[in-house]
């Protein structure tokens, strides 16, 4: 499951969300089945001075940022895919046809990143 692999990846330094009781047709299949155990996932770290555990970012971004971020790339830029994630710099990663891809705007391109959600986060 995507969730394990996420997990695994960041070393357990996730923060996950409430579920999400909504199931939006869509969606690719892969991102519903998440965001039904958690709607949205952030990365985490604990500083080292304080303890403090912190958020960093997303990882998954939320259902309602999904659908902002997708309604924005898809207005401004023609994209047809559902935006899911971020790379930090601004360049979104987006799935289209089940593979995940990621746009840059200044150039308006897209490099496609991995076959599936599953693959993505090996």
């Amino acid at each position: 499951m995507i969730l394990d692999l996420i997990k695994e990846k960041y070393m357990g330094n996730i923060k996950l969300q409430e579920p999400l009781d909504v199931i939006d047709a869509a969606l690719p299949e892969s991102l519903n089945m998440l965001l039904k155990h958690t709607n949205g996932i952030k990365e985490t770290m604990i500083l080292p001075k304080t303890s403090e555990l912190i958020e960093i970012g997303w990882i998954i971004y939320a259902y309602d940022e999904i659908c902002r971020l997708t309604d924005y790339y898809r207005n401004e830029y023609g994209l047809s895919g559902i935006v899911f994630s971020g790379d930090g710099a601004g360049n979104p990663f987006y799935l289209s046809d089940g593979k995940v891809y990621e746009f840059d705007p200044i150039d308006n391109e897209s490099e496609l990143k991995a076959d599936s959600l599953e693959e993505f986060f090996m």
